[in-house]
């Protein structure tokens, strides 16, 4: 990166707007928690997931999350649904087959090749054990085409794991399924979650296809102060 480009960037990470969460929860809740404040692996100086954290703001209800997506954004979730794609929670263990066949789909994701462990059963089944709670998106003949993995961690809930078909990308798979999510935490808000962010990673340091589908389906880039509440 030229200083320019640097300074640039500099500028933009301490214009972020600040927010400080609070996080709760279970083990992985608190290893999440360690690893986000941490320090950064490459710039010692500061923690691993602050400057430039992807969340969306969990909204009170299903119109305010229309209005703050573009008319783009619900086009998708509409063409979606009219090509027989559905949404639903699920159990990941029994749809372990498919979560595979999701895995291979595509040998490399956002210019970086799959890591071999997405192709193992055994460590996939690991994984998918250890989930808090899951989703996933069906299309007309009922085969799972795309899932997300979702962890409470108090005011925050996290995303562990997301992906889908890549034969079905285009078909607007994923703007449904987060759709369907964001749907979902709404509901959980009602019935007394604590939760008021979705995070999804970072911003910083993602490609830039990216970094434009998650401003795309809602969320945006914030500084965040994270602090650890024992409940």
């Amino acid at each position: 990166m030229n200083p320019r480009a640097a300074l640039r960037q500099a500028r933009d990470l301490l214009q972020l707007p600040v927010v400080r969460i609070d996080m709760a929860g279970d083990a992985q809740a608190k290893e999440l928690y360690r690893y986000f404040t941490r320090r950064h692996p490459r710039w010692r100086v500061i923690r691993n997931k602050v400057w430039g954290v992807a969340l969306l703001g969990i909204p009170g209800d299903r119109p305010a999350y229309d209005r703050h997506v573009s008319r783009a954004m619900r086009r998708k979730v509409h063409r979606a649904e009219l090509a027989g794609f559905t949404f639903h929670p699920i159990k990941p263990l029994e749809h372990v087959d498919e979560i595979l066949q999701i895995h291979r789909s595509a040998p490399e994701r956002q210019g970086r090749p799959m890591h071999p462990d997405y192709a193992a059963e055994d460590r996939v089944r690991a994984v998918l054990g250890d989930t808090a709670e899951a989703f996933g998106v069906f299309d007309a003949e009922g085969v799972l085409r795309a899932y997300l993995c979702l962890r409470d961690c108090g005011e925050v809930v996290c995303i562990e794991r997301l992906l889908g078909h890549a034969a079905s990308l285009e078909q607007g798979t994923m703007y449904l399924l987060f759709s369907g999510v964001v749907g979902w935490l709404i509901a959980y808000r009602e019935q007394g979650g604590r939760a008021r962010w979705l995070q999804y990673d970072m911003f910083s340091g993602a490609a830039p296809g990216l970094r434009d589908f998650k401003h795309f389906v809602g969320f945006r880039p914030y500084r965040v102060r994270w602090r650890w509440r024992d409940t």
